[in-house]
């Protein structure tokens, strides 16, 4: 799947990614990089970007680049380390790395990064392939 291919998708879907505000910036096999602006309503009470948002950037873009196979995915394990709070921040940066691709299993570093490239959390995700 192309980036004008997972581009397409999120914004022709009704669903959550449009909703929450995700966007592809960039996307090869095995790869993909998104952000997302950060807005009031995507705050916990404190201030910081709800850790839910975080790990929806993370899935979302980690997701997406298992997608540039071709083959459906679902998520079927995830692991996140928030090192650092997203606040006074202005967009979350995600980039997915593929670790591993097999035939029903794939895996993906993603590292989610402020718009000066601090890293605020790591995960490791997982996606079985479905086809």
């Amino acid at each position: 799947m192309t980036i004008e291919e997972l581009r397409k998708r999120a914004q022709d879907s009704p669903g959550f990614i449009p909703l929450v505000g995700i966007t592809f910036t960039e996307a090869s096999l095995g790869y993909c990089k998104g952000e997302l602006i950060v807005r009031p309503e995507l705050a916990n009470p404190y201030g910081m970007v709800h850790g839910g948002c975080i790990f929806t950037l993370a899935d979302t873009i980690g997701g997406s680049a298992a997608l540039t196979h071709g083959k459906p995915i679902v998520t079927v394990d995830s692991n996140i380390h928030y090192l650092s709070p997203a606040v006074n921040t202005a967009k979350l940066i995600a980039e997915a790395k593929e670790i591993k691709y097999g035939s029903k299993i794939a895996v993906y570093e993603v590292n989610i990064m402020n718009e000066h490239g601090n890293l605020l959390a790591t995960s490791t995700m997982s996606y079985f392939i479905t086809e």
